[in-house]
């Protein structure tokens, strides 16, 4: 014994721990499969949706841009890149200019071979010295310089002797998105510094300038990257059709000419490279949902240079951190799924995901000292994902195992429903026979004996009559009651006055109430006949006035009125008897229910007759109410229609044939 009552009552530990560790343990399997799938193919456009939802920090405006464009070469009459000779002018034009830096984005290898005779000239010799002199003076002058499959194509001689520093507009080809748009801009390469960030350094060169937050290196390529930010100014990045950079923009032909003003790229970090409009090479792709598309390299190389300045970058959240917030979201969706419908469950998830996609833009706004704070969205929504479509079908296991349990119940319910109906129904058809027999031989007894008996034996007599009379009430009553659940109700409308009926009721009750002394008080408006079934409605009234004068003291009054209200006929019975507490009232029209107080156990009553005078009313689409105080009285109210037809009848509750019907209806639902 002691042993069974350990057990039951380890029994609900045991279930409250796996209800506990089942759901952390699948999320975290969940999460550790996410953690180590391969998600740049989904990271990859979700990082440029957060791009293109987020806004943009604005640029730095010590930074200029001159471009080779196709004003210059319709100018000049000249090929990209430019004989030497002008870009001599350039340089010297800087000078005169006193920019605070150059950053030089040609390929002098192209110039060489559009300027052969130039490379043999003084001009390569002024163009060198002018350099040197500059980087001398604390102007930094440096050449970005091309990449191959080589390695670094440097300048020809003696150019070559000129700071340099690869320049790479990096493309994802074999790593995250692999789809050739630029997303992330090169620190260094094989332990060099690449071209922006060697020219921070030497624009400040008695400082070590930081990497960028969110910088990190690749084993790969043997190389440091950084998440690139584009920056804005006035809303526009680039605009293709107007040909509008964020940074100020010059043309390389108005610089040489002499058509900027002067001090207008005064302490300026100039960058220079080539920009037309039909030339591919001048181009990349930054993401398929920003306006363009394509922008010049050009820019994405300033926008580098700021963000470098300016210790700006996007800082990845920690595995760590997106592992714990993965496991989350997948115990949210699990516990969720064990406790609210699957309906509201797919609504949940979408809340979720739309939560978790504003958190990760918010986060990639640009924070004060911390930078752009990348949440991959890959790894959570695959969680979401997965704990989803992995709960529903659990889920609706579990509701169609619930579902056949409430049908084995019902089926068990309409048994014993349909037992109970059979039993009363054969008992009280029984009892009918010998309680009539037992009337009928207490009258004939009576009358044969009157003259015999002495007056306490008559009243023995009609104590035995009276408590016959009330089985036989009671047994006629289980006998509609039964009749009314396995048939229904059939209502004959015929057209009846209403005052009449009462005065009927009246006159049949009289003796009940004198033996009371409580004076029935009729107050009747004339009123036309209506169509109701009379026998029913004769049991309703029958039944509140028999009621009335049983739970009313000696001496009180009973008042009945009647009155036309719009389309209905009212009908009011109210006593000065006991009253019905507020909680009773609720449950006053219920089978087999009687207020519990000292008057009621004193009074005998089957606990049917509200709930059958109800259900006659409604099956006229009636009403009844009531209205009690305790210790002052009660008042029913009724109200039937005037126009009642037999399309208008109802059949109120639900029988067991309908039951039955309705089970069977749903099955076919399910089963379909």
């Amino acid at each position: 014994m002691m042993k069974i009552k350990a057990f039951t009552s380890f029994q609900p530990l045991r279930t409250k721990l796996q209800d506990t560790l089942l759901p952390l343990l699948l999320s975290a399997v969940i999460t550790a499969t996410v953690m180590a799938s391969p998600l740049n193919f989904i990271e990859a456009p979700l990082y440029d949706l957060r791009q293109w939802l987020s806004g943009k920090p604005s640029i730095d405006e010590r930074i200029a841009i001159v471009t080779i464009d196709d004003q210059t070469l319709n100018q000049m009459n000249e090929l990209s890149p430019l004989p030497l000779s002008a870009h001599l002018r350039a340089v010297e034009a800087f000078e005169k200019q006193e920019v605070k830096a150059v950053g030089y984005l040609v390929d002098f290898n192209k110039v060489q071979r559009i300027d052969t005779r130039g490379f043999e000239s003084e001009v390569l010799q002024d163009f060198y010295r002018s350099t040197v002199r500059m980087n001398a003076q604390g102007t930094p002058f440096m050449l970005g310089i091309p990449y191959d499959l080589t390695g670094e194509v440097t300048a020809p001689y003696p150019l070559s002797q000129i700071p340099q520093a690869v320049a790479i507009v990096h493309r994802d080809g074999t790593n995250f998105g692999k789809d050739k748009v630029t997303r992330r801009a090169l620190i260094s390469l094989y332990e060099k510094l690449a071209f922006e960030m060697s020219l921070a350094n030497r624009i400040y060169a008695n400082e070590t300038v930081a990497n960028p937050p969110g910088s990190y290196k690749s084993n790969e390529t043997d190389a440091q990257y950084f998440m690139l930010r584009m920056h804005q100014n006035n809303g526009v990045v680039y605009d293709s059709n107007y040909e509008n950079f964020s940074y100020p923009r010059y043309s390389f032909v108005d610089l040489i000419e002499g058509k900027i003003p002067a001090g207008t790229l005064k302490d300026k970090i100039v960058l220079v490279g080539t920009f037309q409009r039909d030339n591919p090479n001048d181009f990349t792709l930054m993401s398929s949902l920003s306006n363009s598309g394509l922008t010049p390299k050009v820019l994405v190389q300033a926008n580098i240079l700021d963000s470098i300045l300016n210790h700006q970058g996007i800082a990845e959240i920690p595995s760590p951190i997106l592992a714990v917030f993965c496991f989350t979201l997948s115990l949210l969706i699990i516990l969720a799924s064990l406790r609210i419908r699957p309906s509201r469950l797919i609504t949940f998830t979408l809340i979720l995901i739309v939560g978790t996609l504003l958190l990760s833009v918010i986060l990639f706004q640009s924070i004060p000292l911390i930078g752009d704070l990348w949440l991959p969205l890959g790894a959570p929504f695959l969680s979401l994902t997965i704990s989803f479509y992995l709960m529903i079908p659990l889920r609706l296991y579990a509701e169609h195992r619930k579902r056949y349990e409430l049908e084995k119940e019902n089926k068990v319910l309409l048994e014993v429903e349909e037992m109970k109906t059979n039993f009363l129904q054969l008992v009280t058809h029984d009892l009918k026979t010998p309680v009539a027999k037992i009337q009928g031989l207490t009258e004939q007894l009576k009358r044969s004996l009157s003259d015999k008996l002495d007056s306490k034996d008559i009243e023995t007599m009609n104590h035995l009559f009276s408590a016959n009379e009330e089985l036989n009430h009671f047994i006629g009553s289980l006998l509609e009651l039964t009749k009314l659940d396995n048939q229904g109700l059939r209502v004959n409308l015929q057209s009846k006055d209403i005052n009449q009926l009462l005065e009927n009721i009246v006159m049949k009750h009289r003796f009940a109430a004198q033996s009371k002394q409580i004076l029935v008080h009729p107050d009747f408006e004339p009123l036309f006949p209506i169509r109701i079934d009379s026998e029913l409605i004769t049991k309703v009234l029958s039944n509140l006035i028999d009621n009335a004068i049983k739970y009313s003291p000696e001496g009180t009054r009973i008042s009945l009125h009647t009155r036309e209200i719009g389309e209905n006929i009212e009908i009011s019975i109210q006593d000065q008897g006991i009253g019905i507490p507020e909680s009773e009232i609720q449950n006053l029209f219920s089978r087999f229910y009687r207020v519990k107080n000292d008057t009621t156990i004193k009074v005998k009553g089957t606990g049917l007759g509200l709930y059958l005078s109800k259900y006659f009313i409604e099956s006229h689409r009636g009403t009844i109410s009531v209205e009690s105080t305790v210790g002052e009285g009660t008042r029913f109210l009724i109200r039937l229609p005037m126009n009642l037809s037999e399309k208008d009848l109802v059949q109120p509750g639900l029988t067991t044939k309908k039951i039955k019907k309705k089970l069977e209806m749903k099955k076919e639902m399910i089963h379909a």
